[in-house]
């Protein structure tokens, strides 16, 4: 089967929403409003043609990061793929949306700067000790000495992730 695939650029319309999956798996939804324009021959201008709403979903990581770094207003890039659904609403008047299964979501940097920074990963997460507020040292001790490490030894310094 295939699939439409299409890139969209358009601007958040609120802040992104945290789904429940019956599976467990992280998903989120935003909503964007994509304006394209024209050059109007009569008026010699540019012309702004009908908004069109589009509602993104994302899972998994991109849900995650889509949560943490999407804010209302902001100018984004969605690439994914292009659905539509159809509903009769509560007025029994027939209804539809255009939706994207997102595969790729980030900031339009035409209207601004961004930072890009990567999330720790769970394994990369230190075990801090809440009362000294240090690293407790979960490493092994080196081959062919005498002494076990134990899981409570406090290592000295703070912790510097490495990527």
């Amino acid at each position: 089967m295939r699939d439409i695939q299409t890139t969209l650029l358009g601007n958040a319309t609120a802040d992104p929403i945290e789904r429940t999956q019956t599976e467990g798996v992280p998903s989120a939804s935003v909503r964007i409003a994509v304006t394209g324009s024209y050059f109007n021959t009569t008026t010699g201008d540019f012309a702004d043609r009908k908004t069109e709403f589009i509602t993104v979903f994302a899972r998994r990581s991109l849900a995650r990061n889509l949560l943490v770094s999407v804010r209302k207003g902001q100018p984004l890039v969605v690439t994914g793929r292009l659905s539509t659904s159809e509903w009769t609403g509560e007025d029994e008047t027939p209804r539809h949306s255009l939706n994207i299964q997102a595969e790729s979501i980030g900031h339009d940097l035409t209207y601004g700067t961004a930072t890009f920074s990567k999330p720790l990963r769970d394994r990369d997460t230190p075990n801090i000790d809440p009362q000294t507020a240090t690293v407790i040292s979960s490493q092994p001790a080196e081959e062919g000495g005498d002494e076990e490490a134990s899981p409570d030894e406090v290592v000295e310094g703070s912790y510097a992730p490495v990527f």
